[in-house]
């Protein structure tokens, strides 16, 4: 799998979402499909994202919610200070 700007812009696009809905908590658990419905993101696609923010330390996979998409996930501490620093480098 290629990881360029675009992929990304994905991910960074997933973890203030998922911020949001955890309402920047650590631990507190997010429903995937209700992130995947409200981004407009394909199952798989989402899963791959999941995974490398899972690789890099930023979320935890809580559960599987089906052969191609998890249940739920929650962020680490590291994920809550990432969105910090993209919501401070784009001035919101």
């Amino acid at each position: 799998m290629l990881i360029g700007s675009n992929f990304n812009r994905q991910c960074e696009k997933i973890l203030l979402a998922a911020g949001r809905e955890a309402e920047f908590i650590p631990g507190k658990k997010v429903s995937v499909e209700k992130l995947a419905q409200n981004l407009t993101m394909d199952r798989v696609e989402i899963r791959h994202l999941f995974q490398y923010l899972a690789e890099l330390k930023l979320v935890v996979i809580e559960s599987i919610g089906g052969p191609v998409l998890y249940g739920h996930i929650s962020l680490t501490q590291s994920g809550v200070d990432k969105i910090k620093s993209l919501k401070d480098s784009s001035g919101n």
